[in-house]
């Protein structure tokens, strides 16, 4: 009964039994299940059950409800009390669902608010981008998604991609320029030359480079005389030393209560007294101890040994203001480089340096600048304070000075000392007018300075200077220029005509065109007009002289600019072929001349003269377009019957061909294993190996013809070179296209491939793949040809004896007794030959095959350079055979790319399929 009820559970997981299948059940078995499918349908529900256990525990029921089971229509479920007995799920609302406990059992994301979106677990299922902040947006994932370009970097600009959205002409590299199409828009002097026009860069403050400077410092000199006026203090070390009558060193540091205690003379009170001062005091105490001080008989030497540090606060607008410490010696500018001088807005035209709460200095960095004094520049003392203020005064200069900038100002100076602050003026500036921009109250004006009242105008905060160039524009200016001896420019003087200018160059070179030339004239409104004249007329007095005016032009064309540029070609055998300028009289004999002479190759009996025909009434009568005539001339260009003298005309083509079979010598080399080693030429056409074998002597007694190779570098002409490029590229073309493409996502992010560099990476893989660096190789000039010496030899003139082409070279190796085998083996090495061996074994003897070796793409390659690959027949291999001196090559497996199943797919997939496997073989074979 056990085993029925499996097969019953079995049942209503699949469906009902076939009538094959309920054959196999016996009599009782068939009523029981024809009972169970009877009720099944009627679906009466059953009025007391006892739920079982889903584990292994043991039931425990009273004898009442042991019957109620027995007669229970549900008998066989362990889920007796429940609406669905029978199913996976019996106690839920929707118990043949894959949810049953879900509110939308048949949905694919039944634990999801919007079960049947595309995107249940989003904010936005029925969005298109249900993940983007922006979902309904048309770009979800810009910053900018409701902008009209979301993905530019300027998104509500009118031109987002462009460097200058907001401007005018965003396209123009000065697009705030109202003259966007002229080469210097933002020049002052649009048409000039030299546009010089305020720059566009940031301005500097002038005198903030001196504090910014790693190789500029103030750092104090230490290694000097002691200074006089220096003052003691604490820490100092004093050096005493005693010389004459006695001798004595000291070495004492002052105390922190000011004393120096010299040994048996005591304390002396040192501290705030100058080094000068100290002196005297020390040697009236020492003329105490020691005689002859006064005398002079006693010398006493004080000096400055090791000093002390002392403590300096910086404040205000200081770049690192704050407290420093700084050596005893230093002063105010070493503390201004300390701190890194004033900031943008502090001042350097008055620097304050105070001690017990007075003003002691007040430091104008400027007058180091300029005049390079370094005036108030005190010695500092420990707790002085250096105060920077904020600037007072600031005023900008541009344009046509040395050095342009912001300057600061003080009280009282005036646009004189701005200028002079700025190096004074530039070359090509205009002095006579400088232009003020001026803050005046809540708006701007404009002050134009005469150059003469720099002095009498006092800069105010805010003013912006600019000094003008000199315009690019002459008052008395001539151009003459074309085909005369000096041309140029030249200065218009009162009455100046065209003949006495010409006089001014030395007058026409001459080539020059004497018939025609022409002035280029600016009418009033600087629109220009040309006026011809006749040069030679005028030259000769015959016509009228024409006055000049300023910044005419004056042009005379040469001869040649009248010319078309003639050329005849010479090719074929002549020494130096080519194009030659055609000039006048030039003969068939002075081209060949020019050209060097015939070469040795030369057939000197055909030379052909190629000439276009020109001739309306011939080229419009007959389909003629060119005349071919031949010459006969011998190697010292002795024409038959004056031939030579003819004239060349624009565009002919002399052709020199060579004699008909003529070559020059050619070697081929045989070297090894032969009596006679060497070079050997080409007798003729029909030369073969066998032939050069013979004229070498034969072979020595260690020779192993079986090996023998040629090696030959294939020669192309021109034209077979072009003809062998193009076929490289369309191979590579084909190859690369022929492969598929297209790499899974999933497996280029799991190679890296998420960058530039990755995805180049891979994009070197395809090409690998593809097989079109094969193509190169495939186009190698150089190549080694297998030969069959024993055969050439036997059957001399046959098909294996190869007519010999210029720079062959044989070569016969000596007996080989080994066997090489590399590639995917584990241990490649050299093998000694034995006839018994096969392929296999030589492998084995390298260790056998490694995991990546391709076995059926084995080959071997023969000491001759001939090869032979594996073949295959359904499961069989068949290796070739191995000879001495071989080598046996066995290639690696080529790169698999597919997009594998991920190890938990694979388990899935091997569960779902062994799980309908043992239910099959459940129901029909149990």
């Amino acid at each position: 009964m056990n085993r029925f009820k499996f097969v019953l559970l079995a049942i209503v997981m699949v469906g009902s039994l076939g009538a094959q299948d309920l054959s196999r059940l016996t009599p009782e078995q068939q009523a029981m299940y024809k009972k169970y499918m009877a009720e099944k349908n009627n679906s009466t529900q059953s009025n007391s059950y006892t739920n079982s256990s889903m584990d292994n525990s043991v039931e425990v029921r009273t004898i009442d409800e042991t019957d109620s089971l027995q007669n229970s229509q549900y008998k066989n479920s362990q889920y007796l009390n429940s609406q669905y007995p029978n199913s996976q799920y019996p106690n839920s609302q929707y118990p043949n669902s894959q949810y049953p406990n879900s509110q939308y059992p048949n949905s694919q994301y039944p634990n999801s608010q919007y079960p049947n979106s595309q995107y249940p677990n989003s904010q936005y299922p029925n969005s298109q981008y249900p993940n983007s902040q922006y979902p309904n947006s048309q770009y979800p994932n810009s910053q900018y998604q409701n902008s009209q370009y979301p993905n530019s970097q300027y998104p509500n600009s009118q031109y987002p991609n462009y460097q200058y959205q907001n401007s005018q002409y965003p396209n123009y590299q000065y697009q705030n320029s109202q003259y966007q199409n002229l080469q210097y828009p933002n020049s002052q002097y649009l048409s000039s030359q030299y546009p010089y026009f305020i720059p566009k860069v940031p301005l500097f403050v002038f005198g903030t480079y001196l504090f910014s400077k790693q190789n500029l410092t103030f750092e104090p000199q230490l290694n000097i005389p002691t200074p006089q006026n220096y003052i003691l203090g604490t820490y100092d070390e004093l050096i005493i030393v005693v010389s004459g009558l006695y001798e004595a060193n000291y070495k004492i540091k002052v105390t922190p209560e000011g004393l120096i205690n010299i040994p048996n003379i005591g304390p002396i009170k040192v501290a705030g007294k100058t080094i000068e001062d100290a002196t005297v005091l020390i040697k009236y105490k020492v003329s105490k101890i020691y005689q002859g001080v006064s005398s002079g008989e006693t010398k006493v030497n004080v000096s400055l040994g090791k000093i002390r540090s002392i403590r300096v606060t910086v404040v205000g607008e200081a770049t690192r203001p704050g407290t420093y410490t700084l050596p005893s010696l230093a002063t105010a500018y070493n503390a201004l480089y300390a701190c890194g001088g004033p900031n943008e807005t502090g001042t350097m035209r008055d620097i304050k340096v105070i001690r017990a709460g007075k003003i002691i200095a007040q430091l104008d960095v400027y007058q180091f600048l300029v005049d390079g004094l370094l005036k108030n520049n005190c010695a500092l003392q420990d707790e002085d304070i250096i105060k920077i203020d904020p600037y007072n005064i600031r005023a900008t200069i541009n344009g046509a000075v040395k050095h342009i900038g912001i300057f600061e100002g003080q009280p009282g100076e005036t646009l004189q000392d701005l200028i002079r602050y700025a190096g004074g003026y530039a070359e090509y500036a205009f002095k006579d007018k400088i232009t003020a921009y001026r803050i005046n109250g809540k708006d701007k004006t404009i002050v134009d300075v005469p150059g003469d009242q720099t002095q009498n105008f006092v800069l105010n905060s805010g003013d912006s200077i600019v000094v003008s160039y000199t315009l690019n524009k002459y008052d008395n200016r001539i151009d003459l220029k074309g085909s005369v001896f000096r041309p140029g420019a030249y200065a218009l003087e009162n009455g100046l005509t065209v003949k006495q200018l010409i006089e001014k160059a030395d007058g026409v070179k001459e080539d020059a065109y004497m018939n025609m030339a022409f002035i280029t004239r600016k009418k009033e409104n600087q629109i220009p007009e040309i006026i011809g004249f006749n040069l030679g007329e005028v030259l000769n007095g015959t016509a009228p002289d024409i006055l000049l005016q300023k910044d005419d032009q004056v042009e005379i064309r040469s001869l040649f600019d009248f010319r078309e540029k003639e050329s005849v070609t010479i090719l074929g055998e002549v020494k130096q072929p080519g194009k030659y300028i055609l000039i006048d009289n030039l003969s068939l004999k002075d081209l060949i001349f020019k050209a060097k002479g015939f070469t040795e190759m030369a057939a000197t009996d055909s030379v052909e003269l190629v000439r276009v025909v020109r001739d309306q009434k011939t080229l419009y009568n007959t389909n003629k377009k060119s005349t071919v005539k031949k010459y006969a001339v011998d190697k010292d260009l002795n024409f038959k019957n004056g031939e030579g003298d003819v004239l060349l005309e624009n565009g002919d083509q002399v052709i020199v061909r060579s004699i008909s079979g003529f070559e020059g010598i050619r070697l081929v080399r045989i070297e090894g294993e032969i009596l006679h080693p060497g070079s050997y030429n080409i007798r003729n056409k029909a030369e073969r190996i066998s032939d050069i074998v013979k004229r070498a002597g034969g072979f020595s007694k260690y020779a192993y013809p079986q090996g023998a190779f040629l090696i030959r570098q294939e020669k192309a002409s021109g034209t077979e070179q072009k003809l062998n490029r193009i076929m490289q590229e369309n191979s590579r073309n084909q190859l690369e296209n022929a492969t598929n493409k297209a790499f899974d996502a999933n497996m280029l992010k799991a190679a890296g491939a998420t960058s530039v560099q990755g995805y180049t990476a891979m994009d070197s893989i395809q090409k690998k793949l593809s097989g079109s660096g094969v193509v190169e190789k495939l186009y190698n000039s150089e190549g080694v040809v297998a030969l069959d010496l024993e055969q050439i030899i036997n059957q001399p003139g046959g098909k294996y004896d190869f007519k010999l082409e210029e720079d062959d070279v044989i070569f016969i190796p000596r007996e080989l007794q080994t066997v090489r085998v590399v590639g995917q083996v584990l241990f490649p090495t050299i093998v000694r030959f034995e006839k018994s061996m096969r392929l296999k074994e030589y492998i084995s003897n390298s260790g056998g095959f490694s995991i990546n070796a391709n076995r059926s793409k084995v080959f071997v390659l023969y000491a001759n350079g001939a090869a032979k690959s594996t073949k295959t027949f359904l499961w069989f291999k068949f290796y070739p055979h191995v000879q001495p001196g071989a080598r046996i090559i066995v290639p690696e497996n080529p790169i698999e790319i597919r997009n594998k199943l991920t190890p938990a797919e694979s388990v899935g997939i091997l569960t779902s399929i062994s799980s309908a496997i043992a239910l099959i073989y459940t129901i029909l074979i149990k």
